[in-house]
């Protein structure tokens, strides 16, 4: 009688196991990704110093290569490989050319993990572009990297890029958008591909890729960028950047080269507001090609939807990250206790999901235009709201070596004036939102009558043009 007593608890007490272990993964937070950008050893190319962009491109350089002194790319490569612990990373990812394959195969043979080739085609996804191969040099393929006018030609576009100008194409090469679009797809790629296998809590990827590809694209998306790292320190043969994933899918920079990258300062935080600000009708109108060019209705349609959705996402938080980034700066007091002015939370993208439904134009552009207004006014009014708060706190302010000072009379005041005027932002922000998002329904709602209506009107119509039967009273 006792035996299938046993028997019960125990599995009772499986199962409460079970259900325990289920819960805890459920509630633990998702595991935070680095990736550590290493730039390929010494190539035939470098050796050469001619630009080499292309596909699959040289060897890296052996003993048999003229090298006029110096460690050969074989030897650059081994030397990184012997520099890591054999678990320091979850993954191995390199691009399409062979000397980022090459770079990585010392460490891979250490650490014994398989080296995934990003960019490599996709038969289920033809038309996606991604990979980290080297940008294009277009027209300056072949001309002296050092001298002449290749060597200006071909970094003067990637470098507006980092301005937000990513509608600048390399001369007979790629434009920022298909570069930055093919970078994220990989990165995208690598997140979904790696899985924490050294137990640390972390998703620790390496990607071996290239110089001008690894500065450039981590200029144009960290949200502490300095652009005269690529000035001052360039990446040479296996420099490393290293760069974190936050929780609302912005990256920020961590090392360059082995030193560490503090937070953003005011003007960095300012530059980055407007460059993700322009950048965002860039990304609208280049992601209606395909379906303009493919002339396909239903997808020009949809794709202009989600474009003029996310140019207002844009204006909203544009507005909200200007409005705490200034009230922070003038202040000096960080937007949360023991957080840096950067962690300060920010409005995150609205979660407004296109529909599988055809939006309607017209409703598209009156919400747009709707939602454009009330980020102006939204924006007009809290500045206001922001100078009449700070200003009884500011007479008295003293700089000192880019801190603020305050005097005995106003030691308690700004804490509950920026309190205040967050709270003031805040609500603006929800009110701007939730009325984008009303447009949003609206135009959903509008785009489902009409869609019923082209339907049942094409039904009727083949119903008209079908010749009727003679009755046979008629015959």
């Amino acid at each position: 009688m006792q035996r299938p007593t046993r028997r019960r608890a125990a599995g009772a007490a499986a199962t409460t196991l079970t259900a325990c272990s289920l819960f805890a993964a459920a509630t633990l937070p998702a595991a935070a990704m680095t990736v550590t950008f290493i730039r390929h050893a010494e190539s035939q190319g470098n050796a050469s110093g001619y630009i080499d962009t292309n596909t699959p491109g040289p060897h890296l350089t052996n003993d048999q290569v003229n090298q006029n002194g110096g460690a050969t790319g074989e030897e650059q490569a081994q030397a990184w490989a012997n520099g890591q612990t054999a678990d320091a990373f979850d993954a191995l990812y390199a691009s399409t050319m062979i000397r980022t394959q090459e770079t990585a195969k010392p460490f891979a043979d250490k650490s014994g993990l398989n080296v995934t080739i990003l960019g490599a085609f996709d038969p289920d996804h033809p038309q996606q572009n991604s990979g980290v191969q080297e940008i294009s040099a277009g027209i300056f393929e072949g001309l002296p990297e050092s001298e002449g006018i290749g060597r200006i030609g071909y970094i003067l576009a990637p470098l507006a890029w980092t301005m937000g100008l990513q509608f600048i194409p390399v001369p007979g090469g790629e434009t920022g958008l298909e570069f930055n679009e093919r970078v994220t797809n990989a990165l995208t790629q690598v997140e979904s591909d790696t899985e924490d296998t050294n137990g640390d809590g972390k998703i620790d990827a390496a990607v071996f890729s290239h110089g001008a590809t690894i500065m450039m694209w981590t200029m144009m998306n960290v949200d502490n960028p300095n652009l005269m790292l690529i000035v001052q320190h360039p990446l040479n043969n296996t420099d490393t950047v290293v760069v974190e994933k936050n929780d609302d899918g912005s990256w920020t920079l961590k090392e360059w080269a082995g030193e560490e990258v503090g937070a953003a300062n005011y003007p960095t935080q300012m530059f980055v507001n407007v460059r993700d600000l322009i950048v965002a009708p860039q990304k609208a109108v280049y992601n209606m090609r395909i379906p303009v060019l493919s002339l396909d209705a239903q997808g020009i349609v949809t794709t202009g939807a989600q474009g003029v959705q996310d140019v207002a996402q844009a204006g909203v938080k544009f507005v909200k990250d200007s409005v705490t980034d200034t009230v922070n700066a003038i202040t000096g007091i960080p937007g949360s206790i023991g957080q840096s002015t950067s962690q300060v939370s920010k409005v995150s993208t609205l979660n407004v999901a296109a529909d599988n439904d055809n939006p309607a134009v017209g409703d598209l552009a009156e919400g747009a235009k709707t939602a454009v207004e009330n980020v102006t006014e939204g924006a007009t009014t809290e500045v206001k709201k922001v100078t009449e708060s700070v200003k009884p706190t500011t007479p008295t302010v003293r700089a000192t070596n880019g801190a603020t000072k305050l005097t005995d009379g106003n030691k308690a005041e700004p804490g509950k004036a920026v309190s205040a005027v967050r709270d003031r932002v805040n609500r603006a922000t929800d009110d701007v939102r939730g009325e984008v998002e009303s447009s949003a329904r609206q135009a959903r709602e509008t785009v489902k009558k009409l869609t019923s209506a082209v339907k049942t009107g094409k039904a009727d119509k083949s119903d008209d043009s079908k010749p009727k039967q003679k009755t046979k009273d008629a015959a």
